[in-house]
């Protein structure tokens, strides 16, 4: 399942990295922006941001219907969001990027194809969060669904979101809080969000991660 708090780290003391990276400046120009400050400073900061509640039902239905046609702008403006950043990589290999038993399984199961999506959100009163979204083919629908229902169970591992190592000097960590996944005949698709900056609500959280479960893939 989501993030592993006990993921290795390496003789520096962050984070192994698991594959294909963001971009260490530009992940630092967006928390730097969004935070009006350095990254070390900024990440995980802002406690004067007020707290981000969720939205209605029907704003968050709005959200899932857009997020299906792949309107990611609008999926985010119907839940009070806009965009700083994204960043897609397409082709991961799935046993470099997993661990625990996720990766024990892709070694006896291996995948198709393996897409991610790493975004940066931001509401009117300056709450960050960063999300991440995985689409994982495999060859069968059993195979998909037996990995689904090992990614679902907390500490078993996960497929790691790119490029989230570049945050953890600042403090930053996927916890696996606000996650949410979904079968979708051979594919599966794992979403998870937490906040860089503010208050955002578990709710609110939670929300973000249920319409980006619900993007196409790339």
């Amino acid at each position: 399942m989501p993030f592993n708090p006990k993921q290795p780290r390496g003789p520096d003391g962050r984070w192994i990295k698991t594959g294909g990276v963001f971009g260490a400046a530009v992940l630092a120009t967006v928390v730097a922006a969004a935070s009006g400050g350095d990254v070390v400073t900024s990440v995980g900061a802002g406690l004067d941001a007020a707290t981000t509640k969720s939205v209605s039902e029907a704003d968050a239905a709005a959200g899932k219907k857009a997020a299906r046609k792949g309107d990611r702008a609008e999926a985010w403006r119907r839940l009070a969001l806009k965009e700083l950043k994204k960043e897609i990589k397409k082709d991961l290999r799935c046993t470099v990027q997993s661990f625990g038993q996720v990766q024990q399984f892709f070694l006896r199961h291996p995948c198709d194809k393996l897409d991610q999506l790493l975004f940066v959100v931001q509401d009117r009163n300056g709450n960050t969060i960063a999300g991440s979204v995985a689409w994982v083919k495999m060859p069968s629908a059993e195979s998909a669904g037996q990995l689904r229902k090992l990614e679902d169970v907390y500490g078993s591992g996960d497929v790691t979101p790119f490029g989230s190592e570049v945050l953890a000097a600042g403090g930053f960590r996927f916890t696996g809080k606000h996650y949410r996944s979904r079968p979708d005949g051979k594919l599966v698709v794992i979403a998870e969000t937490d906040p860089i900056k503010g208050h955002p609500s578990d709710a609110f959280l939670k929300q973000v991660a249920d319409v980006a479960d619900v993007l196409p893939p790339p």
